[in-house]
């Protein structure tokens, strides 16, 4: 598994642990940034669906670092 691909952020957006998500979260946003990787998010958007969903459920997290 490339572990920053989508298929890994994909597992990992699921994650409960707060400092793991602060992680992710910021590996994500790097990742989503990088140019290079346009190409690979828009040939597999059932699962950038499937990350989309999973982020959609940390805004609605009790915990204000989460949301943000």
């Amino acid at each position: 598994m490339d572990p920053c691909g989508l298929e890994y952020f994909c597992e990992q957006v699921q994650q409960k642990d707060v400092a793991r998500r602060m992680q992710v979260g910021q590996e994500l946003l790097e990742y989503l940034s990088d140019p290079a990787r346009c190409s690979e998010v828009e040939q597999d958007l059932q699962r950038l669906d499937k990350v989309i969903d999973e982020l959609t459920a940390w805004v609605n997290s009790s915990n204000f670092k989460v949301r943000l």
